[in-house]
């Protein structure tokens, strides 16, 4: 009754559960009443994340009529369906012990490597807003907080993992205060009003739009920077993915995470934060000259900055110009107000050269536009898995369910079916054979740009 081309046919045989079999083989019982197989819980979770059916309840209610879900989940039409209380037993329990959905998600990455669809070429890295399951009225300083004894599964959480270093965070002049029920979540201005919420962080490869690893945290842009350099660092490890471009937004253009990628091997396409044209009327740095076997600035009127300090937590060197020059310039108005001019430059200042550089590059163009395929990987996670809300809370939870929706979107797009993907727009850049793997694997030596008349010969 089931069509051969249904989505569940599809995804099913791209579906592997042997390594999570091997992972949860201490949690089987040999004696006793017989246990909930756990991969039924996974099919349920994952037919969850399909439809968008972000209750549990009515997941339970719908899998025990519709036949579809049934066939997926080995279940008989006599079958009893598991009782939706039997999601939170696992999920809080031997689920997050072994890392299950860490392991799903991993094993979808190898088939899709297995499978050609990863060009490892060209990667993608950004983060989304996504809100937590809190009210945005519910805002406390971490001292008015429930009692531990008392307090909710991620209230402890948070309380366990934070530690002293909360009251640091609550000293600062941006603390916004914490959720009562998610202090795990960040308060972020991002929508219209402000809300509690967490970061999905992915690295896509473009533009397969394979997702290779996702990691959540709160929705601070400081955190969303560090958890780029561990998904690539993870990648590199567990994968052997060595891209190389690396493409991203303004907010990841700090020199420390540009020297990262360049030390990771890939060439930084991501645009610079540069803060040089904010001189308030003075001369910006680009009047000044630098020289490298000196190291030392020389100033419009041919006066020497020589080396005056370097602060290695940011990794800034300072350069100073001596007064009495200063005192006796005719440009002292347009410089600066000071007794003597001071300029910065940072300790990555190289790759922030090579990065303004590669801006002016075709390829850097192209990168710009394959960066789309992680902000197509946002949309269809919001639009079509309803990932716009957490249905679970604390930073865990957050992550257990970014790891299921890359899972997810990662075997939809094993499972798309062998066949013309639709009539090429003119003049597009286009493999010779439309399939989803050929399209997938393309690269920029690979492309080749295929006549309309003989396209569709």
């Amino acid at each position: 009754m089931l069509p051969a081309d249904h989505l569940l046919r599809r995804i099913d045989r791209c579906l592997d559960t042997s390594e999570l079999r091997q992972a949860l083989a201490d949690h089987y019982s040999t004696r006793g009443r017989p246990s909930i197989d756990p991969e039924l819980l996974i099919r349920m979770t994952l037919i969850g994340r399909i439809y968008a059916i972000t209750s549990e309840r009515r997941l339970c209610e719908e899998l025990r009529y519709n036949l579809a879900y049934r066939w997926f989940c080995r279940l008989a039409p006599g079958d009893k369906v598991p009782h939706h209380s039997t999601f939170s037993k696992n999920r809080h329990g031997r689920f997050r012990d072994a890392d299950v959905f860490r392991i799903l998600f991993e094993s979808t990455v190898r088939l899709c490597i297995s499978e050609g669809l990863i060009g490892g070429k060209d990667a993608a890295i950004d983060a989304s807003f996504i809100a937590a399951d809190a009210s945005w009225q519910r805002k406390t300083v971490p001292g008015y907080l429930p009692y531990v004894a008392n307090a909710s599964r991620a209230v402890r959480e948070w309380v366990q993992d934070t530690g002293d270093t909360v009251w640091e965070l609550a000293r600062s002049k941006s603390f916004q205060g914490v959720s009562r029920t998610d202090p795990a979540a960040a308060w972020s201005a991002r929508t219209v009003r402000g809300r509690f919420g967490y970061a999905l962080n992915a690295l896509v490869d473009t533009p397969s739009g394979v997702a290779l690893d996702v990691e959540a945290t709160p929705a601070r842009f400081a955190e969303e920077v560090d958890a780029g350099r561990v998904m690539l660092e993870r990648s590199a490890v567990r994968f052997d993915y060595h891209p190389k471009r690396v493409a991203a937004d303004k907010a990841y253009g700090s020199a420390g995470f540009l020297g990262f990628v360049r030390d990771h091997g890939a060439i930084p396409h991501i645009p610079v934060i540069d803060r040089t044209h904010q001189t308030k009327g003075k001369l910006p740095r680009t009047a000044f000259r630098y020289d490298r076997d000196t190291d030392s600035f020389t100033c419009p009127t041919g006066k020497t900055l020589q080396h005056h300090a370097f602060h290695p937590p940011t990794g800034v060197h300072r350069y100073a110009a001596d007064a009495r020059d200063c005192e006796a310039c005719v440009l002292r108005k347009k410089c600066t107000t000071a007794r003597r001019r001071t300029l910065v430059r940072l300790d990555d200042e190289d790759v922030r050269d090579l990065a303004r550089a590669e801006t002016e590059t075709g390829l850097f163009k192209r990168s710009m536009r394959l960066r789309r395929g992680v902000e197509r990987f946002f949309a269809d996670a919001k639009g079509k898995h309803g990932m716009r809300r957490l249905h679970l809370r604390g930073i865990r939870g957050a992550e257990e369910e970014f790891l299921i929706g890359a899972a997810v979107m990662n075997l939809m797009i094993l499972a798309r079916p062998q066949r013309l993907t639709g009539k090429p727009r003119r003049g597009v850049c286009v493999p010779a054979a439309l399939t989803p793997a050929a399209i997938s694997a393309r690269s920029i030596e690979q492309d080749v740009i295929v006549p309309p008349s003989a396209r569709y010969a």
